[in-house]
């Protein structure tokens, strides 16, 4: 038998008293965060695939779109998007009796379809890698040691016996969310097991140079030129600080033609200059908000600067959140006055 690789919180009697829910379940449906990334959207579709393997019928409902670079993961035609079909995702959610939550922690986070979400008639079970889960699920599976939530679905497949035979398009879905959110496993939440669950995809068909090239090397001339100015013209340094940032207002990212996921990574680029430690970057939304991926490396938490400053908050090393009522230059101006409060801090060498 093959060795136990999933996350400890599947080795008691909770994941198969969530089997023996899903047995029963007539209406299953799978939810993530709005705004869905790779993890969102490769958890929720790998357990869809799981499911539909075992003759399961479920639905995805998600609040709204993802970047295009997604757009190839197997059966996402089929999922269900609250902005473009509100009524239809509506009923979905409120009408399921089992609700996979996948890779959010609060009831809020899921956007236009939280009021649906919070009169379910169905059993909310979480499957989730953040920290601090809100008490309003029946059934929780939280483990903030993993680096993803497809992580984490593996596990509770691994724990109902379902991983021998997992098919390709459900390995294809999980390795997507695996990838992306450990930074093309480089984060320090990257475990053995981690590394042991992606051979184990491959084993099932994976191709992991295809699979990365569809989602890193997809891009348009005009985000390689968006990049290319955002580099140039807005990175900020702070050598005494180990800090930099990246800051593009609207009219910046109207010209050129941004689209959703277009920005995505460029708060790393700027933590990959030598000696800096914290990298921030601000952009602003159509309605106003100022929005904020904070990164971090080595001994720094950037989770505590986005929930105490920036109405935000996520993981030890990558945290993000959003500003109302304030201009750009003003959340800029704010993150540079926090700087010399951590510069001892920041001062380390990883």
């Amino acid at each position: 038998m093959r060795e136990r690789w999933g996350s400890r919180v599947f080795h008691g009697a909770e994941a198969q008293r969530c089997l023996h829910m899903l047995e029963r379940a007539e209406r299953p449906v799978l939810v993530a965060h709005r705004s869905p990334d790779g993890d969102a959207v490769g958890s929720t579709l790998g357990l869809w695939h799981a499911f539909a393997s075992r003759g399961i019928s479920a639905h995805v409902v998600l609040p709204d779109g993802f970047p295009e670079f997604y757009d190839w993961m197997p059966a996402v035609e089929s999922i269900v998007f609250h902005e473009r079909t509100p009524e239809h995702a509506e009923a979905l959610v409120r009408k399921a009796d089992l609700v996979f939550c996948c890779d959010f922690n609060a009831l809020s986070r899921v956007g236009g379809l939280e009021t649906a979400l919070r009169s379910t008639e169905g059993t909310r079970i979480l499957l989730d890698h953040h920290l601090h889960p809100e008490e309003a699920f029946e059934l929780s599976f939280s483990d903030t040691s993993v680096c993803s939530t497809s992580e984490l679905v593996y596990g509770l497949l691994e724990a109902w016996g379902w991983t021998e035979g997992l098919s390709r398009a459900a390995a294809e879905c999980l390795y997507v969310g695996m990838v992306t959110d450990s930074g093309s496993f480089r984060f320090p939440a990257v475990s053995p097991a981690t590394h042991r669950i992606a051979a184990h995809l491959l084993e099932a068909g994976v191709e992991q140079a295809a699979v990365h090239a569809r989602v890193y090397d997809t891009n348009s001339e005009l985000r390689m030129r968006l990049l290319g100015y955002a580099l140039g013209e807005k990175l900020r340094v702070f050598p005494a600080y180990h800090a930099a940032y990246i800051a593009l207002n609207r009219a910046e990212l109207d010209r050129f033609e941004a689209r959703s996921g277009d920005t995505e990574g460029l708060v790393n680029e700027a933590l990959r200059i030598a000696g800096i430690n914290l990298a921030a970057f601000f952009s602003e939304a159509p309605d106003g908000r100022i929005k904020l991926s904070l990164r971090s490396r080595g001994s720094f938490s950037v989770r505590e600067v986005a929930a105490e400053h920036f109405n935000g908050g996520g993981h030890f090393n990558a945290s993000g959140g959003a500003v109302e009522g304030s201009t750009l230059e003003e959340v800029c101006a704010r993150f540079e006055a926090l700087l010399p409060g951590y510069a001892t801090l920041l001062n380390y060498t990883v």
